[in-house]
């Protein structure tokens, strides 16, 4: 009887698991869709059915006609927005040593995996996807080689569930002075021995890769994917010097997918990067600029600047909690020369090139994943931004974190209407 009991519970459970896997046909009706290609599609339709997008068009499909109907009039659809270099999910509290997870010792550890220290259980991530970001790419930090980093969804289970590419690329800190500081004595020549170390380690790695009995070497054999062209190498790099050596040493190694994280100085060698063809990620554009004779807007034009040199270029926030207002820094791009189809480009198609995702991600496209975003207002505008519906590979999520949770706790208790 027991026995009988147990199967019959087994037998629901799995039919459970079953109803709960499928997912219910949704069409998302009257929106303006932002594809993130720079197309706009006026009072557009998008049908989603198992996870992924079936059709984008203006004209309704009759085998969808007794789906679920969104009526988005009004309304801007876009997709899940792409948080490249973030070490979000790995850090919680600032000041509590314990829950820093994105810092290792050593100089050089590209065996280092972010994706098995990223907390999906973190307070922060859905602060970020409150904004629309539904998609991260989680780096660690320290040494001349940091580490492996991760591309990620933000709703998830656990680490595993989390993961769209378990290693997308490891991240290479370039020896350099800051800023237009010219080093001498020790100074000077330590960072001669660190760029000198690089180089070796590469050499290092190449040839482990030729052998065939040897000793396992993490560290070594974490570079073979990179050297060989499965996996990106990213270069952390800040100076026009700094730069160009990294051009030079990409050349020198064979690198197949370099690609550069930096900031608003690469604009001194546009042409040099562009003959390079070496994409870029325009790290934190919400800063001042970094000398004195710089204009005082120039972060906020680079990003056109390289645009329009026809360069691929992303935008990164590196840090935890003010990761969350990157689509408002592709704003102020818009801003200072970028068209806003482009500006979005930045967070979206671009971003899911430079880490090789673009098959799943970055566009509203038939065949690619239902990660969509339906905002009231321009999603990168702060001021009508105002994010209506998540949907997850199809799944709709709830747009919720705890300080939304905090407002509507104390608006109660207070006698303040909330929306």
């Amino acid at each position: 009887m027991i026995k009988k009991i147990s199967s019959i519970a087994l037998l629901l459970f799995f039919n459970i698991q079953f109803v709960f896997a499928q997912s219910t046909p949704v069409v998302i009706t009257n929106a303006t869709i932002h594809v993130g290609n720079g197309l706009v599609i006026k009072n557009g339709l998008i049908g989603f059915d198992s996870g992924k997008i079936v059709f984008v068009d203006s004209v309704m499909r009759n085998s969808y006609k007794n789906a679920t109907i969104i009526d988005a009039k009004g309304k801007h659809i876009y997709p899940g927005l792409f948080l490249l270099n973030t070490y979000l999910g790995l850090n919680e509290i600032d000041a509590v040593r314990a829950t820093r997870d994105y810092l290792e010792t050593g100089d050089v550890n590209p065996n280092v995996r972010a994706l098995i220290a990223y907390n999906t259980d973190s307070k922060i991530i859905p602060t970020a996807q409150f904004n629309g970001i539904l998609h991260m790419q989680v780096v660690p930090s320290g040494g001349l080689i940091s580490g492996t980093s991760c591309v990620v969804k933000t709703k998830a289970d656990n680490w595993e569930d989390a993961a769209i590419i378990n290693e997308d690329g490891i991240h290479v800190n370039w020896p350099e002075a800051n800023g237009y500081y010219q080093l001498s004595g020790e100074s000077a020549q330590r960072l001669v021995n660190q760029k000198n170390k690089l180089q070796q380690f590469f050499e290092d790695a190449k040839q482990y890769g030729k052998l065939t009995n040897k000793e396992v070497n993490l560290r070594l054999a974490s570079m073979q994917e990179a050297l060989f062209g499965k996996k990106r190498i990213y270069f952390h790099v800040s100076t026009p010097e700094g730069i160009l050596e990294v051009i030079s040493f990409c050349k020198k190694n064979q690198i197949p997918y370099p690609v550069f994280v930096t900031s608003d100085f690469c604009y001194l060698v546009v042409d040099e990067i562009k003959q390079s063809g070496i994409p870029v990620i325009l790290n934190v554009v919400h800063r001042l600029p970094a000398v004195h004779h710089q204009d005082i807007d120039q972060p906020y034009k680079t990003a056109a600047i390289l645009v329009n040199k026809g360069i691929l270029v992303a935008l990164g926030l590196s840090g935890s909690w003010e990761s969350r207002n990157i689509m408002f820094q592709a704003g102020t791009c818009a801003a200072y020369g970028l068209t806003k189809e482009q500006a979005l480009a930045l967070i979206t198609d671009n971003a899911a090139k430079i880490t090789g995702c673009d098959n799943v991600l970055g566009t509203i496209t038939a065949g690619k994943q239902a990660n969509i975003v339906i905002s009231e207002g321009d999603i990168l505008d702060m001021k009508t931004s105002i994010v209506t519906h998540i949907f997850i590979e199809g799944n709709q999520i709830k747009v919720w974190n705890t300080q939304t949770e905090l407002y509507e706790q104390y608006s109660k208790k207070y006698g303040v209407e909330t929306k």
